[in-house]
């Protein structure tokens, strides 16, 4: 038995859907290693110790950051939420790390 002409194929995901799964890569991928860099600069700047312990420290917590953020953008249910939240963190952590090399211009 064949198919017949008014057989309908399966509807695979819509072009929304495509879309959502896109931009939450998108937020995932590369604004997310931008909110690890920027938390990785913020924190190797403010971590008492020696710039070289801070700054091994800050960089072995960017992981931890990065792969957070990965699980977020896909866990939330609202992508608009994700945007918001990585835009949000980070300007206010660029803020952060503009005012610190203001105060001390050491890098």
């Amino acid at each position: 038995m064949g198919a017949t002409p008014t057989a309908r194929r399966k509807a695979g995901p819509t072009w929304m859907a495509r879309a959502d799964v896109a931009a939450r890569a998108v937020a995932a991928i590369f604004v997310g290693y931008l909110l690890a860099a920027l938390v990785t600069a913020v924190l190797a700047r403010v971590l008492p110790g020696s710039p070289v312990e801070a700054t091994i420290a800050a960089t072995t917590l960017s992981f931890a950051v990065y792969a957070a953020v990965a699980v977020w953008c896909f866990g939330d249910p609202k992508t608009w939420r994700v945007w918001l939240g990585l835009a949000g963190g980070c300007a206010s952590l660029a803020s952060l790390l503009w005012i610190s090399l203001l105060v001390e211009p050491r890098l």
